[in-house]
């Protein structure tokens, strides 16, 4: 996660505080109160819960934590914890690096040391988590110089997910607006038109950071993606400032080209009447490799789609082309915003992990962690949208123990493709599959059960259920061929 990246051990300490403050009810709390919660020192609470009162006061929100008592006061009008948050991530060791690395290139580890009040080797510290995220994906971050180099094309990828994802590229327009110059001013309606469902702002960074980088003498080369098709009035606005700023031509061209490639060919897409599939479509009707995992794949998972309109699969299909692809160009090294809510995703959808596990035997045994990520974050969505008409129906049936039956109701209902129900041995109606703790009590019209031996059985019971309904899938199968 992001916090992991950017946050030292007392600024995560003081996140943690903070969310705890926002679920507390209105009144005064003494500062014992939040040591017994943290199991912190007294001193060390109180520590924190001072530079959390600087914090807000930096943040001018106008909320004071501490009353004259020396107790916290909650009133109900604390910041949003994503201000805060936001907060700690621009204010943190790593970021402010990374961002003089793009703004401040002359400056050097020294000079940030000075401006901080830090020593090297405090910096260094708080710097290793970055430099292990960076190193990871074949970037390498020299601390001492504070340079960043590698894989241009990547670099420009992680500028922008750091920049994005802490304040939507603000301090870059900032930083911009203090030159006299108006990024917005490199739009024309030519490049608007393909921004139906795009955000101006995004497509801007990508431009921004372009410039920032070229003056530095770094340029991307990615053949590949010089040939990919755009739309030829695209970024003409773009190459007249880099021909401003002394980018020779050829550059010029390279540069525009990968900012149009991650705005036509990087996203995933969301509706069918989006003006940049006519060229996604015409594009990868030339693609080799990528196009058939990508095809592959549907299949597999074609039974899930059924019920969706042949357009509606095709774009799909694009999307699963778009992450085949940037597979193949970029080896699964690729920085993605994926990186820093994965683990946050995984808690907020309880079926991640079950379609994780079934796309990790959908492919070929050889591909990355990555990748199986980002197709069941593709998926996910489609899969839950799908099985809200297309679910297995199971009977659960012989819990003598209600507490084992209560748990592994709230097991199944968790899985998308499951509609349950409660049945008794003179039941007559047809289940897909039974649910038992004895196969004595199963009825002799259901061939398809399981035993639950207890709570240490509910995953393979997942895969039980999940295998009964790619089976009742396998006869309705419908291969579709585009492109």
């Amino acid at each position: 996660m992001l916090e992991n990246i950017l946050l030292d051990d007392p600024a995560q300490n003081k996140l943690m505080l903070f969310k705890h403050m926002l679920e507390l009810d209105r009144g005064l709390y003494p500062i014992h109160y939040f040591e017994k919660y943290t199991g912190f020192s007294h001193i060390k609470t109180a520590n924190l819960l001072n530079q959390m009162n600087q914090d807000l006061k930096d943040l001018e929100t106008g909320y004071v934590l501490f009353t004259e008592k020396e107790k916290v006061q909650i009133d109900g009008n604390l910041p949003k914890f994503h201000s805060y948050q936001q907060f700690l991530f621009q204010s943190s060791v790593p970021y402010r690096v990374l961002v003089a690395t793009l703004l401040q290139p002359e400056m050097d580890l020294k000079d940030f040391g000075q401006q901080t009040n830090l020593s090297q080797s405090s910096l260094m510290r708080r710097l290793k988590p970055l430099v292990a995220y960076l190193k990871d994906k074949g970037i390498r971050l020299n601390c001492l110089q504070m340079e960043m180099t590698g894989r241009e094309a990547l670099v420009r990828i992680m500028y922008f997910n750091f920049l994005w994802m802490v304040d939507f590229g603000t301090e870059l327009f900032q930083h911009f607006e203090n030159l006299n110059v108006d990024l917005n001013a490199l739009f024309d309606e030519d490049d608007l038109a393909f921004l139906k469902y795009v955000e101006q702002r995004e497509f801007t960074v990508y431009q921004a950071i372009s410039l920032l980088r070229t003056q530095l003498g770094y340029y991307v080369d990615e053949p590949e993606i010089n040939h990919y098709f755009y739309p030829t009035t695209i970024n003409g606005r773009f190459k007249q400032k880099l021909a401003q700023s002394g980018v020779a031509e050829t550059y010029q061209e390279r540069e525009a080209n990968f900012v149009s490639y991650m705005i036509f060919y990087w996203p995933q897409y969301f509706s069918e009447d989006d003006p940049r599939l006519s060229f996604v479509r015409k594009n990868y009707k030339n693609l080799t490799t990528s196009k058939e995992k990508a095809k592959v794949f549907f299949d597999k998972m074609l039974p899930y789609f059924q019920s969706f309109s042949r357009s509606k699969q095709e774009l799909i299909l694009l999307n699963y082309q778009t992450i085949f692809l940037r597979q193949e160009l970029f080896d699964g090294k690729a920085p993605k915003n994926l990186d820093f809510i994965l683990e946050s995703l995984k808690i907020q959808h309880p079926n991640y992990e079950i379609l994780h596990g079934h796309i990790a035997s959908a492919i070929e045994a050889e591909e990355s962690a990555d990748l199986i990520n980002l197709l069941t974050l593709v998926s996910l969505p489609q899969v839950e949208r799908s099985e809200k008409t297309e679910k297995i129906k199971v009977g659960i049936i012989g819990f003598p123990n209600h507490f084992l039956l209560y748990s592994l109701i709230n097991r199944i209902e968790d899985l998308p493709f499951v509609e349950y129900s409660l049945m008794n041995t003179a039941s007559k109606e047809k289940y897909d599959a039974v649910i038992t703790c004895s196969n004595s009590l199963v009825p002799l019209e259901n061939s398809n059960y399981w035993i639950v031996e207890g709570e240490d059985s509910f995953d393979a019971t997942d895969d039980f259920l999940f295998h009964i309904f790619k089976e009742r899938q396998k006869d309705q199968k419908v291969h579709l061929n585009i492109g």
